[in-house]
This record gives C-alpha cells, structure tokens and sequence, in this order.
C-alpha cells in the first residue's frame, strides 16, 4: 500500500513539474473573465452600430429606389414632351405650307381680285363691313392657329429644358446616394469583420479558461496529495509516540509494580520485627495460640523515610473534568494507586505512603496542588467525597 502512495504521489508530482512551467505565463481566471466581459461589451457595442448602419443603409437603398423611379418618369414625360414637340413641329410645318399653298392659289386664281369685287358687289355699306370682317377673320383664323401651334412649341420645348435639368439632377442624387450605399456597406463589413474578430477572441478566451481551471485543478489535486501525505506522516508519528508512550507505561507500570512489591516486602520485614518476643516462642499444647487481630487503617507511616505533615483533598479520573492520564503518562483505570504533589516538595516518581490511604505513586501535578498539599487519587467520586480534606502524614520512601 506504501509503494502504491509513493507511485501515485511520484506520478503527481511528475504532472505537476511537467504542468506547471506551460502554465507559468497562463493569466488567472480573473483577469480572463475582465477580458470576456469587455470583449462582449464590445461586441455588444458594435452590434448596435451595426444595425444603425443596417437601418441607414436601408433608407439610402429606398431613397435610391425612389430617385431612380422617379428618373424613369422624368424619362417617360421627357420622352413623351419630345414625341408631342416633334408632332406640333410637324403640324405647324403642315399649316405653313397649306397657308403657302392657298396664297399660291389664290395668287394663281386672282383671289385678290376676286375678294375685291367682292366687297365692291355689297348692295350698301353694311354689307361691305360684314364681308370684309368675315375676310378678316378667316386670315386671323389662320394667323392663330399659326400662333397656338408656335406657343405649344414653345412651352413643350421649355418643358423639355426643365424635364432635361430634372434629369440630369436626378442622377446626380442617385450617383451620390449610391456613393453613401457604398460607404455603409463598406462601414458594416468592417463591422461585421469586428464582431468576427471578437468571437474568435471569445474562443480564445474560453480555451484559455478551461485550461487554467485544469491548472488549477491539478494544483488542487496535488495539494490535497501533499495534505494526504502530511496527515500520514503525522499519524505514522502518532502511531510511534503512542507505541513509545504505551512502551513508557508499560516500563512505569513494571517500575511501579516492582516498587509496590518493594515496600510490600519492606511493611512485612517491618510488622515481622515489630511482633512482640513472646508470640515468636513456642507456645505448649497447654497455651493455645491468641487469635490474630485483624490491622487496622493505619494512620501513621509503617515505613522510613523523609515524613511530612500535609493537607490532603481527593480527585477521580471519573470527573468530567479530569483525564485518565496523569502527568508522567499513568493510565489511572489501569494504576488508581496515584496522588498528585509539588514537583518542588516532592519529586515526580517517588514512591510516597500517606496515613489513611496507603503507599501510592507520585505520578501527578495539578494548579492547586503547591506546596504541602496531596491529593488523593480514587475510582470513584463517592470515594473522594468519604476522603474530603483531611490533615495526613506523608512518607517518602523512594
């Protein structure tokens, strides 16, 4: 399993060398989102002057539309002023020559002398008047008509003149509408180039995103594999302190143990010497033997050494607020046999017998413990309630 986390982790870090310097120069998602969002505004921005270009470009085409419509009937009046000036030119010729070929004739006919007798043949002057009037108007008749058709010619060629203007006006406006066409086309391939331009910088943008989210990723990735292996480490180092730790007990345990049987030994040397003479001799059949009485607590020291006079309060590992561990590492479940101390009155280890309690391991520190105070390790908080605060007589045996 060892060799399967190193590969893995060998395999990663490999990755993550071979990763890290394509990606060294890459921009932060960040900053590619800015650039996304000032592209699409941009984008945005030319879209609009796109249509306003559409719109514009779509009333020049109308506009265009109507010049040339109305240049087509500027053409049809212009070609229809010069059929109706050829055709009163035509009638006008007509009229001359047969205002000409009546003077021929009347000039061949002696007509003149003939409209002279016949005035002269009026019977009075009335009659004289009424024929030289109808003379004077058949003549007049003539002359106007002459006249209508040379003023209709006029006005048709006047029409002609101005229709010919028009015309040439008109394709001026068309020419220089198309002029403008041509620029907005112009104008909306540009943009339309532009926008073309911004979606491949979108394209861009986007590959550069998914690439930084993969470095990202692989960097996540490796460090979640460096934590993975940090923790591993740090439990492996747990695993060790624990063992040197329950090594450590085991090795207090046997020293507290070999103590205990020590002072066991020492209590029975010391109650055998302090037996009186008298129940060491041989008793007769005649003396049967004094019951053995049963020791009580002792309240004073049956072993040597430095002694004490000290407070002593209670404690249990079963309190809430206590741990099962003392400062020197004794599991109290395991060694209840324990009292905490003043490091500086009593040292740490030393193997202590207190009155009422018995011989116990100096094995804990508290905050409250300065000084001559003891406190008395017990299973249970009932226990420690009997024991309360009493005065004791502490001997330090090792």
């Amino acid at each position: 399993m060892k060799k399967q986390m190193f590969g893995f982790a060998a395999t990663l870090l490999l990755g993550a060398n071979v990763l890290l310097p394509v990606f060294a120069q890459a921009e932060s998602l960040n900053e590619l989102d800015k650039k996304e969002s000032a592209i699409t505004r941009q984008s945005d921005k030319i879209s609009g002057e796109l249509q306003i270009a559409l719109n514009d470009v779509n009333e020049k085409y109308q506009e265009v539309n109507e010049i040339r419509t109305k240049i087509s009937q500027n053409e049809a009046i212009l070609k229809k002023t010069k059929t109706d000036i050829a055709e009163t030119e035509q009638k006008i010729e007509q009229r001359k020559l047969a205002i000409a070929e009546r003077m021929k004739t009347a000039q061949v006919n002696s007509m003149t002398n003939r409209s002279i007798t016949a005035l002269l043949e009026a019977k009075d002057l009335g009659e004289f008047l009424d024929r030289a009037f109808a003379m004077s108007v058949i003549q007049n008749t003539e002359k106007t008509k002459v006249a209508s058709l040379g003023e209709a010619k006029d006005k048709l060629t006047e029409l002609k003149v101005t229709q010919e203007k028009t015309q040439v006006q008109l394709k001026k406006d068309s020419q220089s509408l198309e002029a403008e066409t041509t620029k907005l086309d112009n104008k909306m391939a540009n943009l339309k180039q532009e926008l073309a331009d911004n979606k491949t910088s979108l394209e861009k943008i986007s590959q550069d995103k998914e690439v930084e989210k993969a470095r990202q990723a692989a960097e996540k990735a490796q460090k979640a594999q460096a934590e993975k292996e940090a923790k591993a480490e740090k439990a492996a180092q747990a695993e060790k302190a624990a063992q040197a730790a329950a090594a450590k007990k085991t090795e207090e345990a046997a020293k507290v143990a070999a103590a205990q049987e020590k002072v066991q030994v020492a209590s029975q040397a010391a109650s055998q010497v302090s037996k009186p003479a008298s129940s060491q001799q041989t008793t007769t059949s005649e003396q049967p033997k004094p019951a053995a009485e049963k020791p009580a607590e002792p309240s004073t020291p049956t072993t040597s050494g430095r002694t004490l006079q000290m407070e002593s309060t209670a404690y249990s590992c079963a309190e809430s607020v206590n741990t099962y561990f003392t400062a020197m590492g004794i599991d109290l479940r395991q060694n209840p046999q324990v009292v905490a101390v003043d490091p500086s009155v009593i040292p740490l280890g030393s193997m202590v017998e207190v009155s009422g309690y018995g011989i116990a391991i100096a094995g804990d520190t508290g905050g409250a413990i300065k000084g001559n105070i003891i406190d008395c390790h017990f299973s249970t908080v009932e226990e420690c309630i009997q024991w309360g605060r009493r005065s004791v007589t502490v001997t330090v045996i090792s």
